[in-house]
């Protein structure tokens, strides 16, 4: 483009006058900072012991209504001087029959309470470590699908959803290291020698139920399962199940309890190559664990919490890893600004064959999260 300058200026909303009419389909522009200040003692660390000023990852929302039937949404990423779509999709809230909703595009999956939050949301500052070595993904559970709800018609005030995803499954797939077998598939074809190329697509079940706790206190229960495909030629798979709770428990005008536990279950398959053999070998490897945390907000600009988890850990067969926390944060005047302090203590899962548990890991953050644009730095 001759104009670069002039693509931007669309974008924003800010073009020249001959331009103007396309004014009313420009989407919602939001944009989220996220700089912090982070202190560890973790000894592999090469800022062990010293403050780390980091800027943190940086949102672009883009957001607008299709039509009176659907909305789209894009969420772009930038961070380490890396830019990418994070989000991308249509949500269809009406006109299917049945009143089915339908989501598709590039979106962080639905499994369990915390995963589809983005970290803006979090009360803390990292997600628990039990979701990063249980579900798919390296940042979250992020893949490309589509997803269909349906909200179950009951009588009453009890609400009850199901949904359904078919999902590309690349989030699942794992690289295999090659072998020093010549007739190892990967030292053939690096590339594609255990048909890492080939598509296998994924499935996510959900279910929720709401129940209303009063006038405006409530309590919401769901169980997940999703599985997919870790490695094509070894046919080596995850399947992961969960349950959740969150409840949150007005005490005042301007208070409340905000509770929150999920319990999730791993079974994961390793693959290998023997050479003598000639075949793949698969390891299974299980675990389960699980984290919950409690959140209380005052005053509409406070809230102070802790938070508790433990897990097998998969890549400590055998060990158990668990963690504590506590956080508070302070929203000026509204929730454009926000400022949030998360110190969490984790005791790592001792590794195999190890007769001592490994040094714990303290971590100290401090956050600053502030929005421009109607997608606000809402507490979650």
């Amino acid at each position: 483009m001759r104009k670069p300058w002039l693509a931007v200026l669309l974008v924003l909303g800010l073009a020249p006058a001959r331009f103007a009419h396309a004014g009313v389909t420009n989407p919602d522009i939001s944009v989220i900072g996220q700089p912090a200040i982070t202190w560890t003692d973790d000894g592999a660390s090469d800022s062990r012991q010293r403050p780390v000023f980091n800027a943190g990852e940086t949102e672009l929302v883009l957001d607008a209504a299709l039509n009176p039937y659907a909305r789209g949404t894009f969420t772009l990423s930038f961070a380490s001087g890396e830019a990418g779509v994070e989000e991308g999709f249509f949500l269809l809230q009406r006109g299917l029959p049945g009143d089915i909703a339908l989501k598709g595009g590039k979106y962080r999956a639905g499994f369990g309470r915390l995963n589809a939050a983005h970290p803006h949301q979090y009360p803390f500052a990292e997600r628990f470590g039990v979701l990063a070595a249980y579900l798919p993904g390296e940042e979250s559970f992020n893949d490309t699908g589509l997803d269909a709800s349906w909200r179950v018609p009951l009588p009453g005030t009890l609400s009850v959803t199901a949904s359904a995803d078919v999902l590309q499954g690349d989030a699942f797939r794992s690289v295999r290291r090659a072998t020093q077998s010549p007739n190892d598939p990967l030292n053939q074809d690096p590339e594609n020698g255990d048909s890492a190329l080939e598509p296998r697509a994924a499935w996510l079940v959900r279910l929720t139920a709401f129940v209303p706790a009063g006038d405006r206190s409530g309590v919401e229960l769901g169980v997940s399962g999703t599985e997919g495909t870790r490695n094509v030629a070894a046919q080596a798979r995850t399947r992961v199940v969960g349950a959740d709770a969150k409840a949150k428990l007005w005490t005042g005008a301007n208070a409340y309890w905000l509770v929150q536990g999920e319990f999730l279950h791993v079974s994961r398959d390793d693959a290998d190559w023997d050479g003598p053999q000639a075949r793949y070998t698969l390891a299974t490897t299980r675990g389960t664990g699980g984290y919950v945390f409690a959140d209380y907000n005052w005053a509409q600009r406070y809230n102070a919490g802790a938070s508790f988890e433990t897990f097998e850990d998969p890549a400590a067969p055998g060990g158990t890893q668990y963690s504590v926390g506590l956080f508070a944060g302070l929203a000026l005047m509204e929730e454009t600004t926000a400022f949030r302090v998360d110190w969490r203590r984790t005791q790592p899962a001792r590794p195999a064959g190890a007769t001592a548990d490994p040094d714990p890991i303290q971590a100290l953050t401090l956050r600053a999260i502030f929005s421009m644009g109607p997608h606000k730095a809402h507490q979650f």
